[in-house]
């Protein structure tokens, strides 16, 4: 049953958000709050236009200054000052000594007029101009001199009055920032803001109102719903009250830390000021500031605080100029901070990069280096692989052959023992001694001198040629027989095939070891690299 019953009130929590959920949607109205992007997007396309638009206003000043001229002698003090009161509210939030001048003159018109409606109009309009332009106390002093007499003075005046004078103490209250004298500044300039509701008849400025005396009170959520109903109602066209609704619903939003929302707002009242050339505007600056603490977007404030600052230079503004002269430094010391960073990084990159260019350069060139030598390695294994079949060639044919002989040798002994028993048995002995006269004609050394010849010149067929090349042209041998050696080259023939002892030659060809030793000091002498002259005979035919 608990379990029931639990399952019962989270399922009427769910419910309860998702239409709470679905009402707050459909009560808000609104596009979805955008993204970087879309924000980028907006913005950059409204930056881009900036300039046309400031000339459409300069065009349209232009226009109305030359309609002043015309004729301005004809003209009524009435005629003039609506006209002069045009231009002021051309550059009313444009440029502030073109608006001070501009309401000046309309003091001086309204004076000629003598009308009180008139000079309550104008004085109205150079107290605001002085707040606009931080003049606070001139402005109070400016508001303070009006004489109000409700019983003459058209309702519209008096609301125009004192809702100007309100938004002066705000406006005071807002750049001293103190709990003491801005508490006061609030509750003088809510005082004169309700004092206004009893002269408004136009709904969208009566919720505006009581929005902006709800926010003085701190009563976010109530400003809120009343700045949106202001904003629902509002005239599109009046850019000047379009421009504050949307920057007082953002300021409440990060009030609420409703960051995304505040953003939206910010863009839609920077692109608003934008396009109607408003330079006296706090749109941008709170873009630039939420962007820059909330979105880590350090570029994108850095160039709206930039746009910011040469607005308020341009229009004039001392306390704005002030305050955006303290983010100013922040936003681009941090954006030189990224920047620093970036350049930093980028030339650590390029170092690390040209480090391991660097390295890798240098172990491609090993690596080649490796190469060349493996291929001269194994170019010379390949010749040594030839050096050892060829070795191997004249090892084996030598080999065969003289096992071959020797073998017919050891046949022709057994024969010879047998038959030379079978004679002594027999006692056969001339018989016996012309077997062994032949035996010796059979096996003298010249035969064999003239087999060992043929032998090892098939093997080596240039050996006598490249003999001849390591002696002095006057010392070089001319044989008569091309297929048989003379004494010395048999010497150094048995040299070659690596039989290099004195004795051992000697005991093979049958000379003595001073012949033999003789012999080859003898044809050393007379080549051309004595000291390397066997070592060079070792590799003929290699």
């Amino acid at each position: 049953m608990q379990e029931h019953k639990q399952k019962y009130i989270w399922g009427f929590w769910i419910i309860s958000f998702v239409i709470t959920s679905i009402f707050y949607m459909g009560c808000s109205g609104e596009e979805p709050f955008g993204n970087k992007e879309e924000i980028a997007g907006q913005m950059s396309l409204a930056l881009q236009q900036k300039d046309m638009y400031c000339q459409k206003k300069l065009d349209r000043i232009d226009s109305i200054r030359n309609f002043l001229n015309v004729n301005e002698k004809r003209r009524t003090d009435e005629e003039k000052f609506q006209i002069n009161a045009n231009l002021y509210n051309e550059f009313k939030l444009y440029s502030f000594d073109s608006a001070f001048h501009y309401a000046t003159q309309l003091c001086k018109i309204a004076s000629s007029i003598d009308s009180a409606a008139y000079m309550v109009n104008a004085k109205t309009k150079l107290g605001y101009i002085l707040a606009r332009g931080g003049f606070f106390k001139e402005a109070i002093d400016s508001l303070s001199s009006i004489r109000i007499e409700k019983e003459t003075l058209p309702a519209q005046v008096l609301a125009d009055y004192y809702i100007s004078f309100g938004r002066v103490y705000h406006d005071l209250a807002d750049y001293a920032k103190d709990d003491v004298f801005s508490s006061k500044y609030n509750q003088i300039g809510n005082e004169l803001l309700t004092e206004s509701l009893s002269y408004l008849s136009d709904s969208s400025t009566i919720y505006y109102v009581r929005g902006k005396i709800a926010l003085k009170d701190d009563k976010l959520a109530e400003s809120k719903q009343l700045y949106r109903q202001a904003l629902e109602l509002c005239d599109m066209t009046d850019t000047e009250t379009l421009s504050v609704l949307l920057s007082t619903l953002a300021f409440i939003d990060r009030r609420l830390e409703l960051n995304d929302e505040a953003i939206y707002y910010y863009v839609k009242a920077a692109v608003n000021d934008i396009r109607s050339a408003t330079k006296e505007s706090v749109s941008m600056r709170g873009l630039a500031t939420m962007l820059y603490y909330h979105k880590n977007d350090v570029n994108r404030a850095s160039e709206y605080i930039n746009e910011a600052f040469e607005d308020a230079t341009f229009y004039g503004t001392r306390h704005r100029i002030n305050v955006i002269g303290t983010l100013l430094p922040v936003f681009v010391g941090e954006k030189l901070d990224i920047e620093q960073v970036k350049r930093q990084t980028f030339q650590d990159s390029l170092i690390l990069t040209s480090i391991f260019a660097i390295i890798l350069i240098v172990a491609i060139i090993y690596i080649l280096v490796q190469m060349k030598h493996l291929r001269r390695s194994r170019q010379l294994l390949e010749k040594l692989n030839l050096k050892l079949s060829e070795a191997n060639r004249i090892k084996n044919s030598y080999i065969g052959h003289y096992l071959d002989a020797t073998f017919k040798l050891v046949n022709q002994l057994d024969n010879f023992v047998l038959v030379g028993q079978q004679k002594l048995e027999n006692k056969q002995y001339d018989s016996l001694s012309s077997m062994i006269h032949n035996l010796n004609s059979d096996f003298n050394r010249k035969s064999a001198f003239a087999d060992f010849d043929r032998t090892f010149l098939s093997l080596f067929p240039t050996f006598v040629e490249n003999f001849n090349s390591l002696l002095q042209p006057n010392d070089k041998f001319a044989l008569e027989n091309k297929d048989a050696l003379n004494s010395t080259l048999r010497i150094f023939a048995l040299i070659r095939l690596g039989i290099t002892e004195s004795e051992q030659i000697s005991e093979i060809l049958g000379y003595s070891v001073n012949t033999v030793y003789n012999y080859r000091v003898r044809t050393r002498n007379k080549a051309v690299d004595p000291a390397n002259f066997e070592k060079n005979i070792r590799k003929i035919g290699l």
